[in-house]
C-alpha cells in the first residue's frame, strides 16, 4: 500500500509539473535559468540540477552542459525521452556520482519541498569538490504559499544560517535583484537565490 501512495504522489506531482504556462517556461528557460547557470559556472564546468523534475531548469536551458538528478521516476523516464541526461536519485536517497566530482549544485525551488534538509545537504557536500559552490533558490512567502507540497520556509535568515559546511557568498533575489519582504509576500515568482562554497 505505501508504494501505491508514493507512486501517486510522483504522478500527482509530475502532472502538476506539466501544468507550468507557456509564459512560465519562457521565464524560467530565458531569465531565471541563465542566472542560476551562471551562479554555478563560476565554480566551473561540471554542474548538476537537483531535483530537475521534467527538465524546465537550467538541465533544459542548458542541456548540454548540465545535468540533473531527480527523485520520481515518471521525470526522469520523461526526460530522457527528450534527450535530457538525468539519473534516478536512490530509493536510500543517495545521489548516483562519485565523492567530490562535481563544481556546483543547483537545488532550483527544491529545497522547500523538503521537511528535513540536512540528507539533501549532506549529499550536496559529498559529491562536490573543495571549494565548488551550491546555489539555491527558494521561494518567497507568497510563492510558498502557492504550493501544497511546499513543507519549509527559507527565508534570508535560513539561508544564512543553512548549514556551517558552508561559507555564504550573497544573497538575491530574482526577478528583482534586490530583497524585499514587500515583494516576497506579493509577487508568486519572487525568489532568494543564495550562493555558496563548499569549505
Amino acid at each position: 500500500m505505501p508504494d501505491n501512495n508514493i507512486n501517486n504522489k510522483f504522478d500527482d506531482y509530475f502532472l502538476h509539473l506539466q501544468k507550468i504556462t507557456f509564459v512560465g517556461r519562457i521565464y524560467k528557460k530565458f531569465f531565471t535559468s541563465p542566472i542560476l547557470f551562471l551562479c554555478a559556472r563560476r565554480f566551473g564546468r561540471d554542474i548538476v540540477e537537483i531535483g530537475s523534475g521534467t527538465g524546465n531548469g537550467i538541465l533544459g536551458a542548458f542541456s548540454k552542459r548540465v545535468r540533473g538528478l531527480e527523485i520520481n521516476p515518471i521525470s526522469v523516464e520523461y526526460c530522457k525521452k527528450t534527450g535530457l541526461n538525468v539519473d534516478l536519485i536512490q530509493a536510500d536517497k543517495s545521489y548516483p556520482i562519485a565523492d567530490a566530482t562535481i563544481d556546483a549544485c543547483v537545488l532550483d525551488n527544491v529545497l522547500e519541498h523538503i521537511e528535513d534538509a540536512k540528507f539533501t545537504l549532506d549529499e550536496c557536500y559529498r559529491i562536490i569538490k573543495k571549494n565548488g559552490g551550491l546555489i539555491i533558490a527558494v521561494p518567497g512567502l507568497r510563492g510558498f504559499e502557492s504550493d501544497a507540497d511546499h513543507k519549509q520556509f527559507y527565508g534570508i535568515n535560513e539561508l544564512t544560517h543553512l548549514d556551517g559546511r558552508w561559507q555564504l557568498l550573497g544573497i538575491f533575489s530574482t526577478p528583482f535583484i534586490f530583497k524585499s519582504e514587500s515583494l516576497s509576500n506579493s509577487i508568486k515568482q519572487y525568489c532568494l537565490v543564495a550562493s555558496y562554497r563548499k569549505l
